[in-house]
């Protein structure tokens, strides 16, 4: 029988299995401490350096509740759970290697219709509106990604320590829409995140191929993670300046950026309309 031939015709072919993976768990880590105000450091660590971890594949769980003054109507904004943070850093190895730090994490974001329809939970549902529960509860499920693109470039399992810092923002106003019922009325809101936990992915492959990494983790092999970093650079303009330079610094490494993206707003009350962007110039 030819070797050329189409798979359709392939009729005695052998039945392969893969059998590489013999169990998927998913464990929940805690941070150190329990408080999730703004400005607070929530601190994740995972120090396990004889297991893998599909990282890439891991979720952030994010609940809460907010409380209102007023009779004014509120709702979350198109990624909401984003806007919490001020930043968030991945390091690698025991805080030997810092893999990625994100400075306002949601802006570098772009998804699809198609994305927006799995990702409401993450609080991605444009062009609607995250759901609040009718007693202003909250629970929001985002995957790293979301916050981390060395987790959408690389895709491959991850063995050691592992530390997660989601730094909150110094105010909440940017994660919601207040709508006044009256010209005169002033509705008040405030944010209470009562519970942070990382749901990782842990893969436990079959003893040969774990022998062998484990191996190569013994043998401190060197390990390629190729992948595109977020960063953002933000000019302010002094008082009245209708012109000024900008020296844009792209990387202190040898690549160069794929993209740059400068926007301008014109929009000012960001209690109302927060994360919607005024006027675009190229």
């Amino acid at each position: 029988m030819s070797t050329n031939q189409r798979p359709m015709f392939n009729v005695f072919r052998k039945v392969n299995f893969d059998d590489s993976i013999e169990k998927i768990e998913w464990r929940t880590y805690y941070p150190y401490t329990r408080s999730f105000r703004n400005n607070d450091i929530i601190e994740i660590v995972i120090n396990q350096s004889t297991f893998f971890d599909a990282t890439y594949d891991s979720q952030l769980l994010v609940s809460g509740k907010i409380i209102k003054t007023g009779d004014g109507d509120v709702s979350f904004v198109n990624n909401a759970p984003a806007f919490m943070f001020s930043s968030v850093k991945y390091v690698l190895g025991g805080g030997s290697k810092e893999m990625e730090l994100v400075q306002d994490p949601g802006i570098y974001l772009c998804y699809t219709s198609e994305d927006s329809k799995h990702l409401a939970i993450s609080g991605w549902n444009f062009p609607n509106s995250p759901k609040l529960n009718p007693d202003g509860t909250f629970t929001f499920l985002i995957p790293l990604g979301h916050f981390f693109n060395i987790f959408n470039d690389y895709r491959t399992i991850i063995c050691g320590m592992q530390t997660f810092t989601f730094t909150r923002a110094n105010n909440d106003a940017n994660c919601f829409i207040v709508k006044e019922k009256t010209p005169t009325s002033n509705t008040t809101v405030k944010m209470d995140i009562q519970n942070v936990e990382l749901k990782i992915k842990r893969i436990y492959p079959e003893s040969g191929i774990k022998e062998k990494l484990l191996e190569g983790v013994a043998a401190n092999n060197s390990i390629i993670m190729p992948y595109r970093q977020w960063d953002v650079q933000v000019k302010t303009l002094a008082a009245g300046a209708i012109s000024d330079t900008w020296a844009v610094k792209t990387t202190l490494h040898v690549e160069s950026p794929r993209y740059v993206i400068i926007g301008n707003t014109s929009v000012q009350n960001i209690i109302r309309v927060p994360g919607v962007t005024g006027n675009i110039d190229k």
